[in-house]
């Protein structure tokens, strides 16, 4: 069995039938949605369209032959001293649209300090506020897990942080693993993350980050390790890979087609995928 692949389609465009027309051209099996345009309307985070919306969406991705891998959600990608009741909302949000589009997870964040760096110190209040956003949950959705994405610059930065948050009762809590974002906060993808979060790895991130140049690359083309990673990962155990290069916002992909982009970041991790 090989893995399945899924993506950001956002960042192919705008726009879900172009999203969709060329993740389903290129053999992506499903979609993480995050913002998301459809036909005749204006851009909406997925936690905040309406079900009118969400059932086009099901519709749309029905017609391609595509799922929907996870919910690309913001929560938990906000200040420590942010109102929680947003952050609930939006998670609310996030299962409204998981229970339309048939997905299993909900992708999340650790909290971002006030200000400054994420010091060890004050993990707790962060480790606070996720659990109640996973009791919520499990309020909600029992069936539901949350996916949990490292950030360089959030509470969930290393891999023991990490541990950390997926320790958390409440409600099933899964590792989003993201090389480039573990890169990013100085620390080895496969030598020092994986041995610590590989075995709850549910998804992986396909986004690689150069800090020869400190921009983000093609898979294989930076330093996430991500051969190796994907060589040591059971596509039983893994979900999907979820493809989420960055490339528009870089040197050499400033100004560039973005579909043309993600189309090459896809054959970067075919190559790797298939050597």
């Amino acid at each position: 069995m090989g893995f399945r692949l899924s993506g950001f389609g956002d960042e192919i465009s705008d726009e879900l039938s172009v999203q969709l027309g060329v993740m389903s051209d290129l053999g992506v099996d499903a979609l993480e949605p995050r913002r998301v345009q459809l036909p005749g309307g204006i851009t909406k985070n997925i936690v905040e369209m309406p079900d009118s919306d969400l059932r086009v969406m099901r519709r749309m991705l029905d017609d391609h032959g595509m799922a929907c891998s996870q919910i690309g959600s913001p929560v938990g990608k906000a200040p420590l001293d942010s109102d929680m009741q947003v952050q609930i909302q939006q998670l609310e949000g996030a299962v409204r649209a998981a229970h339309a589009l048939d997905a299993d997870f909900i992708r999340v964040f650790g909290f971002q300090p006030v200000q400054g760096d994420p010091l060890p110190a004050d993990r707790p209040k962060a480790l606070g506020k996720f659990q109640r956003l996973a009791e919520h949950l499990v309020s909600l959705d029992p069936s539901l897990a949350l996916s949990l994405e490292n950030e360089h610059d959030l509470y969930d930065d290393t891999p023991v942080a990490c541990s950390e948050f997926l320790a958390l009762g409440g409600a099933p809590i899964s590792m989003c693993f993201d090389p480039g974002n573990f890169v990013r906060a100085g620390v080895s993808p496969f030598d020092e993350a994986w041995p610590v979060l590989g075995a709850a790895t549910r998804m992986i991130h396909v986004k690689d980050y150069d800090t020869g140049i400190a921009d983000w690359a093609p898979a294989g083309e930076g330093d996430g390790q991500l051969a190796e990673v994907l060589r040591a990962a059971d596509p039983e155990a893994v979900a999907y890979l979820s493809i989420e290069p960055h490339l528009s916002g870089t040197e050499a992909g400033r100004g560039r087609d973005r579909a043309e982009l993600w189309s090459e970041a896809h054959g970067a991790l075919m190559r790797i995928l298939s050597p």
